[in-house]
């Protein structure tokens, strides 16, 4: 009869221990899911319409969802007097990013990792002639703490014309 008893006891110890180790094993992996969707929209990458929209960025967003924000994109004039291009990572940002500026698949500019609130410039008129061009734009996202961690990337046009 003490037997028994104390086998029963072993049991529901048992059971108790499983049960707990199972609520563990659920916790964590909720905890995981979370972890990984909040590191998911932390990667998206929003682009304004405009660079004039840049300069109040997306002030009316009502949703409260992590993103990294870059500059609008819109057609850019420039000339001898003016030759620069801005890669600028907004302030909000809290990632580096880099650029790297390619015009038909030429790398004609790579900048450093820029931290927030910080932006490069390049004279786009001493690497291209006049006229109209079409620049893309390779941006990639770094963590601030670790600089080597990439966090997403993205490719953007820009019409871009050059006058001399």
């Amino acid at each position: 009869m003490m037997k028994e008893k104390r086998q029963s006891k072993i049991t529901i110890i048992v059971i108790i221990l499983c049960l707990i180790l199972l609520a563990l094993s659920g916790l964590s992996l909720v905890l995981s899911l979370r972890s990984m969707k909040l590191s998911e929209q932390c990667c998206q990458m929003k682009v304004s319409e405009t660079q004039s929209d840049y300069v109040n960025p997306l002030d009316q967003q009502q949703d409260e969802e992590a993103y990294t924000e870059l500059m609008g994109f819109g057609c850019l004039d420039v000339d001898t007097n003016s030759p620069f291009i801005y890669l600028i990572n907004p302030s909000d940002n809290e990632v580096y990013l880099s650029f790297d500026v390619l015009y038909e698949g030429r790398s004609l500019y790579k900048s450093d990792l820029i931290a927030p609130g910080k932006m490069e410039q390049f004279d786009i008129c001493s690497v291209l002639d006049a006229g109209k061009h079409t620049l893309t734009y390779s941006i990639s996202s770094y963590d601030l703490n670790d600089k080597k961690v990439l966090w997403a990337g993205v490719q953007q046009n820009q019409d871009v014309s050059i006058r001399k």
